[in-house]
């Protein structure tokens, strides 16, 4: 057995052992070979679906307005606004 390996150890009693011996036999596997099984459906079951970071994305890459030196002289553009927004002296920088 490798660090990867669990061995479990499960008590059943009733109608659930009744339910994993009917399965025992219809399908034919052992007993580990039904746990994986049944393991496998359970957590496809309950995974949530991975999403592509893209499409994740796609509403908001290259949606936004404004102009298209924006990148380029942001500077300039936050500083009139400033100027507008708060009527006091901000410098420009070169």
């Amino acid at each position: 057995m490798t660090a990867s390996d669990i061995r479990i150890n499960a008590r059943l009693t009733g109608e659930d052992a009744a339910r994993f011996q009917e399965l025992l036999r219809r399908s034919g596997h052992s007993a580990s070979e039904l746990l994986r099984d049944a393991l496998r459906e359970y957590h496809a079951a309950r995974q949530r679906p991975r999403r592509n970071p893209l499409e994740l994305l796609a509403g908001y890459i290259a949606t936004g307005e404004g102009p298209e030196d924006l990148s380029t002289r942001y500077k300039e553009y936050l500083a009139t606004v400033f100027q507008e927004k708060f009527p006091i002296h901000v410098q420009h920088e070169p």
